[in-house]
């Protein structure tokens, strides 16, 4: 027997869990700032993906072997019944776990309620090509500085929103060279996998949130009818003026309608962090 795969998780707050699972090139820390707000209700537990932050990468990278590395590290550690939260290629995770169970096996197994955050289950164009050749041209065992890194990445990646994310995955190791805490040449051998629909073996029967952000064009009015297919309780929110990070750009009213969801009541207009509430 193949023994799971031990990924990296934070794991904060106490009660019903909630495993939150990021997006493609990111990590569990993508969602810290959502947790400390999340975790007053549940036990929350960020997981980095395999091949992602300080989790074990696998030989493939597929929505499938991502989605069963998941379910295996979850069994492993005693979470058999929760809710789950994932983000763009988390959320292509979080679509394949739950397509993944059969009925029969819902009381062993269970996904209470699913939020999907910004991703439709469909085949995706491959609009981070750009992004991983930027990534593969940066001289790691040249760059002095993070600093360094950004002037190499500018050129190929003019947003400078998408650069500070994927800056935050570099790192330096005790002998000061220069890291990416993803597993950039699984993610480029993976990528016509990774872009790809989950595949559906089940329909999902755990009442699902889609978050959308309204700047975004990753899920749209056209997704809507796959969606029902797949989905036997899906409901759509949309957060106008987010992007494709609504829980980064829209901090508050993200985490609202996350509770909202979960908890099934309706929470009153002081439940945010007055911090938070001013935040775009």
């Amino acid at each position: 027997m193949i023994e799971p795969l031990s990924l990296h998780q934070e794991s904060t707050g106490q009660g019903f869990p909630l495993v939150v699972l990021h997006g493609l090139f990111g990590n569990a820390d993508n969602f810290r700032s959502i947790a400390i707000h999340l975790e007053r209700y549940f036990r929350v537990i960020r997981l980095d993906l395999p091949g992602h932050g300080m989790s074990p990468t696998l030989p493939e990278l597929s929505i499938q072997a991502l989605s069963d590395a998941v379910t295996q590290h979850l069994k492993a550690n005693g979470v058999s019944q929760f809710h789950l939260l994932g983000h763009s290629l988390g959320g292509k995770v979080a679509m394949q776990m739950a397509g993944n169970i059969p009925p029969a096996e819902h009381d062993q197994f269970t996904i209470d309620k699913l939020v999907i955050v910004d991703i439709a289950p469909r085949l995706y164009a491959p609009h981070h090509l750009a992004i991983i050749a930027a990534l593969k041209g940066v001289a790691l065992n040249e760059i002095n500085s993070r600093t360094d890194a950004e002037k190499q990445l500018r050129e190929q990646i003019p947003d400078a929103g998408i650069r500070g994310f994927l800056l935050k995955s570099l790192y330096r190791d005790d002998n000061n060279n220069y890291h990416w805490r993803f597993d950039l040449s699984g993610i480029a051998s993976s990528y016509e996998a990774i872009r790809k629909a989950p595949d559906f073996a089940h329909k999902v029967l755990s009442p699902t949130l889609f978050i959308k952000g309204g700047k975004s064009d990753y899920l749209g009015a056209q997704d809507e009818l796959p969606i029902r297919t797949h989905f036997q309780q899906p409901a759509f929110k949309e957060i106008g003026g987010a992007g494709h990070w609504p829980h980064a750009e829209k901090p508050a009213l993200f985490t609202r309608l996350c509770l909202e969801f979960l908890s099934n009541s309706e929470l009153p207009q002081n439940e945010m962090s007055a911090n938070d509430a001013g935040k775009p």
